[in-house]
């Protein structure tokens, strides 16, 4: 999971606060129907605090923002085959204008079928109703200039087939996927950034029978923008990575995996400039004690810019450490680093950090208490993006006492 960075939307950290706290030690319990769904239901209630909400380099503005995000998670499960469905909504309130209050949506399936011992089939399909706070995405930079939050939809939708025994020497998979997104508002501007996205890839992989497997990975995706913007400049490219890579799970305490390639970004048009360069994605997790882990992430690639610019040079490095003091106490404490070289007709360069720690206390496995505070700093070679901020908060999760 790549870790908040830049001008992120607010109610996002206060979301992801909670998903990273809710996974010590709160266990809710579910309701089983008539015909075999298990019905997991929780609800969050919390108020965070910010003293840049629109994440300006000067004139800041503090804000009070209450939010609210019930979820419902049903799953079925016949033998070694999945069947899972969640929805949740999330809402958040401002204590100054009204403007910024939304209320997002979220909607996601999947399914996981194994045909026999050697063929395994993955299914996921996603739809989001989502804003951007003024101040960030494509309003970065504005400030309150804008009237309302960006509002986009996207829809994800993706399939993975695996071919070969987990026992035997070899196996290969098989990838496709297609992403859309589509802003509902600011067409002058969001227009020009409603995009579709198609994925194929394949990956070999090589068992060792030493609890690792070595793997080779070929992934193309193609990006086809909607508008084309008023300089004649397309921006619709295909984008092929090759990547070498090796996942292990050689010992009680280690797992992770690692892939290093090469990324080659091709523009339609020649105007633009294109990509080709080193590329890595990388997670390794350490747990030297049942009750502390450690993580580590790190990817570089080439990606597509939301603002200006033909491709950003993206680097992240993210660290995690989850503790649990007690059986009702935990605490995670995380950092991260994201640089960001654009290229083009600008020679911006960000360099974003960002730290959290949060605590969260477990009553009976079913109410969760969630403190925290994130301080993000972001550089930039334009001083109008330049920012600092710091958030702090607390979060309520409630769920059902397991019978």
């Amino acid at each position: 999971m790549r870790m908040l960075t830049k001008g992120v939307p607010i109610y996002i950290a206060i979301s992801m606060f909670t998903t990273a706290t809710m996974a010590q030690k709160f266990e809710p319990g579910s309701y089983m129907t008539n015909n075999g769904v298990e019905l997991t239901p929780t609800l969050m209630a919390g108020v965070g605090h910010t003293n840049n909400f629109f994440s300006t380099p000067e004139d800041e503005e503090s804000r009070l923002i209450w939010t609210f995000a019930p979820t419902i998670d049903a799953i079925i499960e016949d033998g070694v085959n999945k069947y899972n469905f969640n929805a949740a909504t999330l809402t958040n309130l401002h204590n100054i204008d009204s403007a910024d209050n939304f209320t997002q949506i979220n909607l996601k399936a999947n399914t996981h079928h194994e045909f026999s011992s050697r063929q395994r089939l993955d299914f996921s399909a996603s739809a989001d109703w989502l804003y951007e706070p003024r101040g960030s995405g494509l309003t970065e930079g504005l400030g309150d200039l804008a009237s309302e939050p960006v509002e986009y939809t996207q829809q994800n939708i993706l399939l993975d087939y695996e071919y070969g025994a987990m026992s035997s020497a070899a196996q290969i998979a098989f990838k496709a996927g297609y992403y859309n997104k589509d802003y509902q508002n600011f067409e002058s501007i969001s227009q020009y950034r409603n995009y579709d996205k198609t994925l194929f890839g394949v990956t070999g992989y090589y068992n060792t029978q030493a609890g690792t497997r070595s793997f080779l990975e070929l992934k193309t995706e193609s990006y086809r923008y909607d508008v084309i913007q008023l300089s004649g400049i397309s921006r619709d490219s295909d984008d092929h990575k090759v990547l070498l890579g090796i996942e292990w799970e050689a010992t009680a305490i280690t797992s992770g995996s690692f892939k290093v390639g090469y990324q080659k970004k091709d523009f339609k048009d020649t105007e633009r400039e294109n990509f080709s360069g080193l590329s890595w994605e990388g997670d390794i997790i350490w747990q030297p004690l049942t009750y502390s882990s450690f993580k580590f992430n790190t990817s570089r690639s080439a990606k597509d810019p939301l603002v200006e610019g033909d491709f950003i040079k993206e680097s992240t490095y993210n660290l995690y450490w989850s503790h649990e003091w007690n059986e009702s106490l935990g605490s995670l404490i995380s950092f991260s680093y994201v640089n960001e070289d654009y290229t083009g007709d600008v020679g911006r360069k960000d360099k974003t950090e960002t730290t959290r720690l949060s605590l969260n206390y477990s009553l009976n496995n079913v109410f969760l208490v969630s403190p925290y505070i994130d301080f993000l700093d972001k550089q930039s070679t334009e001083s109008n993006i330049e920012f600092d901020r710091v958030l702090f908060g607390i979060n309520f999760t409630f769920g059902l006492r397991k019978k």
